[in-house]
């Protein structure tokens, strides 16, 4: 069966388009209406809104098949799939404000989003794997929260807030956030990144941050903003990124970056991948406006390995720039100028981590002290990078200013000598 929507930004109308409600797939799209205010991970590289982009984008609205217990949700909601509760939300999401209105039952933005209307925690419990009784509420931000982790989206007095749980193992990611606030807040600006806290409800314990967008802003990860763009063969992917968050207007990409993947190689982050690190967009005027604060450093200290008893175990490929096998020491060589970083306030700092880590009775003592002499070589290993692009910056030879007039030639920058 077909029905018809219309892609909306806010207010704007971006496109009119036919849906398989079977398939839950996009059709065919029967009208563009605004396709600057589309996502950039819906358009081509020459400037259209396509099928293909838009239901791609579409399918990662839904909560991924890898979700634990997702089979049990859907079960318990009587639906066969994910997308289905995104349908029944009109898509909404508290990343952005992306949503689909039908025609035939219009609605308005300001009676709907979940920015400035209540949701009840229903699907909530669901979706962070607690019991949920009665009927369930599907009018809820959870329905579009994306990952692998069990989380929610809640309301605390006013604010909406983000809880997620942890992996099975330790379940030690949750406390890792904590961790890496601890460190974000040694070394980084306020603004450089999304403060986490422990939030326990019942017997479990999370972690919990506040939604960091602000007024009328939507988040465009790295994937989004790359995805239909041909990167140039003289480009790596560093250069790469850093020259399309240049094309929108972000001038202090580089130095945001390096703090955010500084701090990651320091904590051994395994999975800053594209769709978790981005850039913030303003959905009235479309200006870019910052790049998004550092979120979602979970896979950190080495959570994914069982015993770290041997060097192996504390070895990763590092993401998303080294893909093809590179070492995170690597990876943390493509930032240049570190200057930002005040070494000294790491003193002290593997004393904190363990102080925290130390509260989940799920890690063993041995385990603590492995993850001690791995962050203990990883500050040291950041420490002597700094001093080395320190002691790079400083020797940098001036360039000379050569006064010549028309008749003596032209100077040749890299030979130094003159063409007459």
């Amino acid at each position: 069966m077909l029905a018809k929507y219309i892609l909306m930004n806010k207010n704007t109308p971006v496109a009119e388009f036919s849906y398989d409600l079977e398939t839950h797939t996009v059709r065919r799209i029967t009208d563009v209406l605004n396709v600057e205010y589309a996502s950039p991970a819906m358009i081509d590289n020459k400037g259209n809104l396509t099928r293909g982009a838009l239901n791609n984008w579409w399918q990662g609205r839904a909560i991924p098949a890898s979700r634990k217990q997702i089979d049990r949700i859907l079960d318990r909601l009587s639906l066969d799939s994910t997308l289905e509760l995104a349908e029944k939300n009109f898509g909404l999401s508290l990343t952005d404000r992306y949503w689909i209105n039908n025609p035939a039952e219009p609605k308005e933005w300001k009676d709907i989003n979940f920015f400035a209307n209540d949701f009840t925690d229903d699907l909530g419990l669901l979706t962070l794997g607690q019991v949920s009784t009665g009927h369930t509420n599907l009018m809820s931000p959870n329905s579009t929260l994306g990952g692998d982790l069990q989380k929610k989206w809640t309301i605390m007095d006013g604010d909406r807030m983000l809880i997620k749980s942890g992996n099975e193992m330790f379940r030690q990611d949750v406390q890792n956030e904590v961790v890496a606030t601890a460190l974000h807040q040694r070394l980084l600006s306020k603004d450089d990144f999304v403060p986490y806290s422990i939030y326990h409800e019942g017997r479990s314990t999370y972690c919990m941050c506040k939604n960091m967008l602000r007024e009328d802003e939507e988040l465009i990860t790295t994937w989004d903003l790359i995805c239909n763009v041909k990167k140039p063969n003289s480009m790596n992917d560093y250069q790469f990124v850093l020259s399309q968050y240049d094309r929108v207007g972000l001038e202090n990409a580089e130095e945001k970056l390096s703090k955010m993947f500084a701090c990651d190689f320091i904590l051994a982050n395994s999975d800053r991948h594209w769709r978790n690190f981005g850039v913030m967009r303003n959905v009235e005027t479309l200006e870019y406006t910052r790049v998004a604060p550092i979120f979602d450093t979970g896979k950190s200290l080495w959570c994914w390995s069982e015993s770290l008893s041997l060097p192996i175990d504390y070895e990763y490929v590092a993401k998303p720039f080294g893909l093809d096998g590179l070492r995170p020491e690597k990876q943390l060589q493509l930032f240049k100028d570190i200057s930002w970083m005040d070494t000294e306030r790491l003193k002290g700092f593997s004393d904190e981590v363990i102080s925290i880590l130390e509260t989940n009775e799920n890690i063993p003592e041995r385990r603590l002290v492995k993850i001690r002499e791995g962050l203990e070589m990883n500050i040291e290993r950041a420490q002597f990078h700094y001093r080395e692009a320190q002691k790079n910056r400083a020797f940098v030879p001036a360039k000379k200013k050569v006064k010549y007039s028309k008749s003596d030639g032209v100077k040749n920058t890299i030979t130094g000598r003159t063409k007459l």
